[in-house]
């Protein structure tokens, strides 16, 4: 995976890329309302990294921005986005969620001063690798633990495990670990 940041507009670089005169392409751009436009579907390469053996084994995401005009830094929406869709990437490709399989466009080439920029010093790298690997592997939202009231009683059949007869019932007292024992 190859983070970029466009100088542009969502739209000005969609358009961008769907010139062909351009010779350059990213698989997804990632707006900075969160929106999500894909240009290049994830099996074929996009003209993005600057290396053709690159492009060749990664997936472009481009940012929408406007880093010539100072320090850029993703919208909270847009980071929000950009992580799950790299995170479903991920899932889909067992891509590991790390630095080296998650990477800048700067990071690429890091020797062409052009992409220095790419996707800036102010990319929140720690934070969105943390964005991406919740997306991964989602955790349950917390659900706050059911107080039974200690009227609420079940009745529940005894067994003996060794010969799967019924030996008994009982009344089960939710909110225990505990089992009233009817006499037979």
């Amino acid at each position: 995976m190859v983070c970029h940041v466009a100088d542009g507009t969502l739209k000005s670089s969609a358009a961008w890329f769907a010139d062909p005169k351009a010779n350059v392409s990213a698989h997804y751009i990632v707006g900075m309302d969160g929106s999500v436009i894909q240009s290049v579907q994830e099996l074929d390469a996009a003209y993005h990294a600057g290396l053709w053996p690159m492009n060749l084994r990664s997936i472009g995401i481009e940012h929408e921005g406007e880093p010539r005009s100072g320090p850029w830094t993703p919208s909270e929406a847009q980071l929000q986005a950009s992580a799950e869709l790299v995170g479903g990437v991920c899932k889909r490709y067992s891509i590991p969620v790390n630095r080296l399989h998650i990477t800048g466009h700067n990071e690429v080439q890091p020797d062409r001063s052009a992409r220095k920029g790419c996707p800036g010093p102010t990319w929140p790298w720690a934070r969105y690798l943390s964005m991406v690997a919740a997306a991964v592997n989602p955790q349950p939202a917390h659900q706050p633990a059911h107080q039974p009231s200690p009227d609420d009683k079940r009745t529940v059949l005894l067994f003996d495990p060794a010969t799967n007869q019924q030996v008994g019932t009982g009344t089960l007292i939710n909110g225990t670990d505990k089992i009233y024992v009817t006499p037979r």
